[in-house]
């Protein structure tokens, strides 16, 4: 699979732009810029204009597919009114932008032959909520309205940040302490979910928003100092926009770190859920979940780490399903593994390696060996680098790549590339 001119060219391109960006990389030694407002009357005592505008180019090439090339942008803008005796708003509108969308196949249109990019151009109304927040009355918070649900690591709830679409939830959610300090008691009720790929596509082919009747649950304490302990149950229901998906979890996550010798750190995460079919589900199943992981290292040389995650099948009929995720986060960056492994489920054993490097870059390199949960047939293996450097307080550049070599019994390979800028406000 090699890559073509296009490609090629499209990579010498955005190489420069990236060197454009980063004067200062080589340089020896730089001060910390000084954060000042941009503009006086973007942010006051009444009300903040929130502004993101997110470039990106993404080449993908899968065996069995024409190579994409995806130039896209992302802008957002938002005004946010502060609290004002306990109330705040706000409202967002969301604009994908690409240049030829007929150079990738964007997933919510007609395939035609090209390597999928989940990036469909669209416009949206991102964000539209009012919130109450009174911390003095056991912190109680209330907030309706289309908004961001990021719960823990994202593995059952997230916004999907890396595509430049972004999930979002129609949604009332409220939460308090009762009044014991460190202890949070949540919950939500969804009735649309606002997927990245807007409302596109047919509704048989799963990229328009779904219609929802679920409940999310979470009990969380995090008063010890070295421990942080999550509870949950989330009630999935999508009728018929998304029955396979439709759910009942059960589980709990622990986390935390901890320093010994001199700037050693480790930090550790394990979670377990059980989950059964739910509403209009048409396979009756249940199915396990497992993370394991941690992460060890002097700060000051970087970091190593090692995490199994266990996504179970029931005798290869289903498997554990995490609809509502931030996907891209887990099972390598190529995203050969959104379905999960299908059926039949899927293990993941995985090393990062996050060294400490000068001059504020930032990377991390990742070995992924995935088996499928049902029979454990290797699947295949993959590598993933990102390496990113902020450029001034409003902007940051990331350059990063994903491999995954698949098995017969496996997906097929695929690369992916990515050259992107962020500015934000």
């Amino acid at each position: 699979m090699q890559p073509n001119r296009k490609v090629l060219r499209a990579i010498r391109t955005a190489i420069a732009m990236i060197a454009v960006a980063l004067p200062g990389a080589g340089a020896a030694a730089e001060e910390e810029p000084q954060r000042d407002p941009l503009l006086p009357w973007l942010d006051n005592e009444f009300y903040k204009v929130h502004l993101e505008a997110r470039p990106r180019i993404e080449l993908a090439d899968q065996d069995g597919f024409d190579a994409s090339q995806a130039y896209t942008i992302r802008t957002k803008a938002a005004l946010e009114a502060k609290s004002y005796y306990g109330f705040s708003a706000l409202a967002e509108l969301l604009n994908v932008w690409s240049l030829d969308q007929g150079s990738y196949f964007d997933v919510a249109s007609t395939p035609n032959g090209d390597t999928a990019i989940a990036d469909p151009a669209q416009t949206e109304l991102n964000r539209a909520w009012l919130q109450f927040s009174m911390p003095e009355w056991w912190r109680v918070r209330a907030k309706g309205g289309r908004q961001l649900i990021l719960l823990d690591d994202q593995r059952f709830v997230g916004n999907v940040g890396w595509r430049q679409g972004e999930q979002t939830f129609d949604s009332a959610r409220g939460s308090t302490s009762l009044g014991v300090d460190d202890l949070t008691l949540e919950y939500a009720y969804l009735w649309d979910i606002r997927r990245v790929f807007g409302d596109q596509g047919p509704r048989s082919q799963g990229t328009r928003d779904w219609d929802s009747k679920s409940h999310l649950a979470r009990v969380n304490y995090s008063g010890l100092d070295f421990l942080d302990m999550t509870v949950f149950a989330y009630f999935l229901d999508f009728e018929q926009d998304s029955p396979t998906n439709s759910s009942n979890s059960y589980g709990f996550r622990v986390a935390g770190q901890t320093e010994f010798g001199v700037d050693w750190l480790v930090k550790y995460a394990g979670s377990y859920a059980y989950q059964t079919d739910a509403a209009d589900n048409p396979v009756d199943y249940d199915a396990h979940y497992v993370w394991v992981g941690g992460d060890i290292g002097p700060e000051k040389i970087g970091t190593i780490g090692v995490a199994y995650e266990l996504l179970g099948s029931d005798d290869g009929k289903a498997r554990f399903v995490t609809p509502l995720a931030t996907a891209h986060k887990f099972n390598g960056l190529a995203d050969v593994f959104l379905n999960n492994g299908g059926p039949t489920g899927l293990q993941d054993l995985h090393l990062t390696v996050k060294p400490a490097l000068p001059w504020r870059f930032a990377a991390s390199i990742v070995f992924h060996e995935f088996w499928s949960d049902q029979g454990g047939n290797h699947l295949g293996r993959e590598i993933d680098t990102v390496i990113t450097r902020p450029i001034n307080d409003y902007m940051t550049a990331l350059v990063g790549g994903a491999y995954f070599d698949g098995t017969s019994r496996g997906p097929a390979d695929i690369y992916r590339l990515w050259f992107q800028l962020t500015f934000k406000y």
